[in-house]
């Protein structure tokens, strides 16, 4: 008796040690056998299907073409905006000679009424932040708060790594295109004297917009 018992015991022990099988049940999803519809793809079906979806989306692109075009923008490159401190000057000459100043320059422009809202925003040109060399562009023993000296920078963070002041040598501290490519905007709204009491807003009263937080102020949509 205590034989079988014996025997028993082991053929459980052997069963339960047998690695399981990883093939998929025996069923028509699992194995994917379901019904399915299968055509036959000709000319004769292909191309009726073609033009009558290509005709239900004329009324839709119709829609879209008149939103697109009923937009209106106002664009302004203020790269090379005279500056107000120094009108001798733009303000990509200010900056590029100093990153540390600002620049003020003013823009009178003539807008047509937006009946919408109105949102204001920031376009760069020639920027590339997903390019292989701008995201390698940095050193992250400095981000971490290490003791750095110029001569231990990578060399990923040229050309913003070092730079030579009266001869002497300085590192970038943040060195590189990331940390050379923050910069920061604001732009100033002034209502002239016959918009303003439209708008309920006082005269050369300043709406002030920070361009990098991409926001639009209640006060903006009635410029």
């Amino acid at each position: 008796m205590a034989t079988n018992e014996t025997t028993v015991d082991e053929a459980v022990l052997a069963e339960e040690e047998k690695p399981k099988s990883k093939r998929p049940k025996e069923t028509k999803f699992k194995q994917q056998n379901l019904p399915a519809w299968q055509p036959i793809l000709t000319a004769g079906t292909v191309l009726p299907a073609f033009f009558a979806i290509g005709l239900a989306f004329i009324p839709l692109g119709v829609v879209l073409l008149i939103t697109s075009n009923n937009i209106k923008e106002f664009t302004y490159d203020y790269t090379n905006c005279q500056s107000i401190e120094n009108p001798n000057v733009t303000c990509a000459e200010v900056v590029s000679n100093n990153t540390n100043l600002t620049c003020t320059c003013r823009i009178t422009a003539e807008l047509d009424k937006f009946d919408e809202s109105v949102y204001i925003y920031y376009g760069l040109t020639n920027y590339y932040q997903n390019h292989r060399r701008y995201v390698r562009s940095r050193d992250d023993n400095q981000l971490h708060g290490d003791t750095m000296s110029p001569g231990s920078l990578i060399d990923d963070c040229d050309p913003y790594r070092t730079t030579e002041i009266n001869k002497t040598g300085y590192g970038y501290a943040p060195c590189g295109a990331i940390a050379n490519s923050l910069f920061n905007a604001h732009a100033h709204l002034c209502m002239c004297a016959i918009c303003a009491p439209a708008c309920g807003l006082h005269l050369n009263q300043e709406i002030s917009v920070a361009l990098r937080t991409w926001e639009s102020w209640l006060s903006m949509r009635c410029v």
